[in-house]
């Protein structure tokens, strides 16, 4: 990868994460880049396809490392618990990189190209939902998925703690919290329902 191509893309990835897609230009994005707008329609064509590429590089390499992450899991609650030290590790370790993969989740949507990143935007949750039913089997696909469903829920709240306020610290044990009680779900006789599909 060319580092003008590079630092285009490291300075869209900040400029996302900080201001958001629409309201951040070719023109900022260049000039933070020290690039030419030539230099990002030599490389990209397009915003839009520099979203794309960054979505596809930065969110395609967070999968691949909770992948590898939730493959040493062996019970329900490894990779529930392992899943969430994953999300808060990312946070911490790589706050514009997880604002800017965040920023496209949850924020303003207006403007993004969202047939194009769904897939990648949905990949963690599927991984998440694959590794529970490796490790549980014998639970049912609908209170497998309601589990994940419900983790999800519990973390978006500290995603967006994080996305407002900048907070990447959180409590010691809410990872073994969070991943207790949704690991629970796969065990209980409680009620589940069953989750719309998108």
């Amino acid at each position: 990868m060319s580092d003008a191509r590079e630092a285009i893309m490291a300075a869209a990835e900040a400029l996302f994460a900080e201001r958001g897609y629409t309201p951040t230009g070719v023109r900022d994005i260049c000039g933070q880049a020290q690039a030419t707008p030539p230099s990002l329609y030599h490389f990209f064509g397009s915003k839009e396809n520099l979203l794309l590429e960054l979505v596809r590089e930065r969110y395609g390499a967070y999968s691949q490392e909770l992948q590898a992450t939730l493959t040493k899991a062996q019970t329900p609650l490894d990779v529930c618990r392992d899943y969430v030290r994953f999300v808060f590790s990312r946070m911490r370790q790589a706050p514009v990189t997880a604002k800017f993969v965040f920023g496209i989740m949850f924020g303003p949507q207006q403007d993004i190209p969202r047939e194009a990143v769904t897939a990648h935007l949905t990949e963690s949750s599927t991984i998440l939902t694959q590794h529970l039913r490796r490790v549980a089997p014998k639970v049912a696909e609908q209170r497998l998925i309601f589990a994940a469903v419900v983790l999800h829920g519990m973390i978006t709240p500290v995603i967006l703690q994080f996305l407002v306020f900048g907070t990447a610290s959180f409590p010691d044990n809410m990872a073994d919290c969070f991943g207790e009680r949704a690991a629970a779900i796969l065990t209980d006789d409680l009620p589940v329902c069953k989750w719309p599909e998108r």
